[in-house]
């Protein structure tokens, strides 16, 4: 059972929701005239399922109020409470997106995701330390380093650790660590500002005099060499103390001869050493001018100071990718676990986590099942494809859903373009948009159809005009997979509509009872009324023939029947081909003199013309035979006078004859009165109007031009389109046949 109270929500003045009853039947619909209630209703429900304030957007100074009662649960804006028993399905967004509810919801096995979770975590507790490590060698931030080593080794954003361990592996083998390096942070040698210099041409020449004279000094020394530099044979010295090389008594033969002894003499041998290649005037003059080259700015300063102290990195700078690589292996070979340890661990988490994607990727066939169904429902021109169902299955991230568009399928010149939602939205007509839309709401409803069939209780779902701007194929669709939602006894279905046709096709196809029809309508004060609505059939050959196809019209309910279906026998008889009978009739719709003169018409005329149109149907009983006009004007009267709120359609089609005969009645008066020629064209209303409006003032001018606009519709229906008359209100149209009525002198 769904019942509600709204005042003031979304330009919804006052509305009480009848009672709906789902416990005869799960689905309901409610037809309503655009802009009167549908989505301000659907949006307070839409606010129902998100715990949210509800608002009048247009008189924002009036207090919003509801009291939604579904089953045994209450809903009102003065207790906000999220819901999942209410789902609303808008009639467009345009920003639609698939939830981060519905993708966690429809993720994969508990089993399968919490193994998962524990594997990602200690997985990222191994690939936190090493960053944590990378970031203190390295002085990059930590935030940064997995961006770093994607770019240096050219791995796409879809990259993870497994792939970056990957290439340092194979980096490691490759090259080999420099202890020189390991105590330098990377940022202090190469970022924004110092690569600018270190690829300056004039820098790199430079750099190459210096490597060049060094060489040679070294190529000479007694000490040193390509192999072994200044750094190594400091180093050296300090592992001899270290290790007590020379107190063991050892000694060290260098390739002159001169035998080391004592740790104090390797040292003077060092100093010597260096000094001998340092103190050259022409390597000096060469360093000097590296060091000016590197007085820039603050970063450059930073690098020269580096330079000074540690000489022997010059040589590395003359190719900065090398550089960066020899960074790199140093900085994970001197980490404080082993860079192996790190790589093996990786490893061994990436396989694992790889069978878990593969039992999620079986897992994620309802999700292939939905976009299959969407693929088989609706016709439009792309089809729908999903890719890495796994990754968005375990690790909460968007599914990868893309759409593959087809012009002229199935020919020679057959093309295809792969597109994702955003861009294919820019080439799609409003209803393929639409269609689009409802493949993002599908996989919403897949999980309330998992809630309704493993729950407790009712899910409610509202379907707001969810077929309007689609094709016939398309909206078939819709319906027919609105009855599907329907064969789930948890799941109840309220739909709402502005279209006609929608609503007696979708009444028809999914069975709704006429007990869970509804209309909507506003009244003349801008409140809203609900009534039963049961047109489901044709409505002429079910409502109005049948009651008078046996000639016996003997009660004004059923003379307003045959007045009634004077629209339609005349759209009848055009359709066969007898314009005499389509002229008799017309003049039964204006005050006409041939080939029938309006005023002296009676009931009995009128039906020997039908008997002319159709043959199978009784004699007319002409004991209850009446002159046409004052039937019309006693029965019209009756129908201003009533106070029933059902929506009767022959009450209104009386009614809007009434409104058009009153109205040519006054035109006729004020034109003879005028000596205004009364020969008309097609329309006659709107001819004689034209030629009255001189002689009217405003008020009776305006009165007539709302008889122009509103009866045409009312008075030329048929059996296949009568919606603009069921549109229009009740009270709309009492208000006008009074004013009409006032026109010709006569107060009601």
């Amino acid at each position: 059972m769904l019942s509600g109270l709204f005042k003031n929500c979304y330009g919804m003045k006052e509305f009480e929701l009848k009672p709906i009853d789902f416990t005869q039947s799960n689905k309901a619909i409610i037809y309503a005239p655009n802009g009167v209630m549908k989505t301000s209703f659907s949006n307070v429900f839409f606010d129902i399922s998100k715990g949210m304030q509800t608002t009048d957007r247009i008189f924002k100074n009036n207090v919003s109020s509801y009291s939604v009662n579904y089953y045994s649960s209450t809903y009102s804006n003065t207790n906000l409470n999220e819901t999942d028993r209410i789902y609303v399905v808008k009639s467009f967004d345009e920003r639609f997106e698939l939830s981060r509810e519905t993708i966690s919801t429809l993720l994969a096995d508990e089993t399968t995701r919490k193994k998962y979770d524990i594997l990602v975590q200690e997985f990222k507790s191994y690939t936190d330390e090493f960053v944590t490590d990378f970031n203190s060698l390295s002085g990059i931030s930590k935030t940064k380093i997995e961006d770093f080593f994607k770019n240096i080794f050219d791995l796409d954003d879809k990259a993870d650790w497994p792939d970056i361990f990957l290439k340092l592996n194979e980096l490691n083998n490759d090259k080999s660590s420099i202890e020189e390096l390991k105590n330098i942070k990377y940022t202090d040698i190469i970022n924004e500002k110092t690569i600018e210099i270190l690829q300056d041409e004039d820098f790199v020449d430079k750099l190459n005099d210096y490597l060049k004279a060094l060489e040679k000094l070294i190529e000479d020394n007694e000490l040193l060499s390509e192999n072994f530099n200044d750094y190594n044979a400091e180093e050296l010295g300090k592992n001899f103390k270290k290790h007590n090389l020379f107190e063991s008594r050892h000694k060290i033969v260098l390739k002159d001869g001169t035998e080391i002894t004592t740790l104090t003499e390797w040292n003077n041998e060092v100093n010597k050493q260096l000094n001998k290649i340092y103190s050259n005037d022409d390597l000096g003059r060469k360093f000097k001018n590296i060091k000016t080259k590197l007085s820039k700015n603050e970063q450059t300063r930073a690098l020269k100071k580096i330079i000074q102290e540690n000489r022997e990195i010059v040589k590395y700078l003359i190719n900065i990718d090398n550089l960066i690589e020899l960074f790199i292996v140093t900085y994970i070979n001197n980490m404080s676990r082993e860079f192996n340890d790190y790589f093996t661990k990786v490893n061994s988490y990436t396989e694992e986590i790889k069978k878990s994607y593969e039992t999620a990727e079986q897992q994620a066939e309802r999700w292939k099942n939905i976009v299959d169904e969407f693929n088989r429902r609706f016709k439009v021109p792309f089809e729908v494809k999903i890719e890495n169902k796994a990754n968005f299955l375990l690790k909460d991230e968007i599914p990868n859903l893309y759409f593959t568009y087809t012009r002229c399928e199935g020919q020679e010149d057959e093309e295809k373009a792969d597109y994702g939602k955003d861009e294919l939205m820019k080439s799609l007509s409003m209803g393929e948009k639409r269609a689009m839309y409802l493949l993002y709401i599908l996989f919403d409803i897949e999980i309330i159809k998992e809630k309704a069939n493993s729950a407790a209780g009712k899910y409610l779902i509202i379907v707001d005009d969810i077929a309007d701007s689609f094709d016939y194929k398309n909206k078939y669709a819709i319906i027919e997979y609105l009855y599907d939602i329907s064969k789930n006894n948890n799941i109840d279905l309220l739909i709402l509509t502005h279209n006609f046709d929608f609503y007696r096709t979708t009444v028809s196809r999914i069975g709704i009872i006429r007990n869970n029809c509804y209309i909507v309508q506003k009244n003349n004060d801008e409140t809203l009324e609900m009534k039963d609505f049961g047109y489901l059939k044709d409505y002429f050959s079910n409502v109005i023939v049948s009651e008078i196809k046996d000639g016996n019209i003997n009660t004004d309910e059923k003379k307003k029947k045959l007045i009634a279906s004077i629209p339609f026998y005349r759209n009848l008889s055009q359709y066969i081909l007898l314009p005499q009978e389509d002229n008799k009739l017309t003049c039964l719709l204006h005050i006409k003199t041939a080939p029938l003169d309006t005023v002296n018409v009676s009931l009995s005329d009128i039906w020997n013309v039908f008997l002319n149109i159709v043959s199978n149907m009784g004699s007319f009983d002409n004991s209850f035979d009446e002159n046409y006009i004052n039937a019309i004007d006693r029965i019209a009267l009756d129908v201003y006078n009533s106070t029933n709120d059902e929506v009767v359609l022959e009450n209104k089609i009386v009614l809007s004859i009434a409104i058009r005969l009153e109205a040519e009645k006054f035109l006729k008066s004020i034109l003879v009165a005028n000596n205004v020629n009364l020969a008309t064209s097609n329309n006659q209303t709107r001819d004689w109007s034209n030629k009255a409006e001189i002689y009217l003032d405003n008020e009776q001018n305006r009165i007539i031009n709302e008889v122009n606009l509103m009866t045409p519709e009312s008075i030329h229906l048929n059996s296949f389109m009568y919606e603009p008359i069921i549109d229009m209100s009740n009270w709309t149209l009492k208000k006008l046949y009074k004013d009409v009525l006032k026109l010709n002198g006569t107060e009601v």
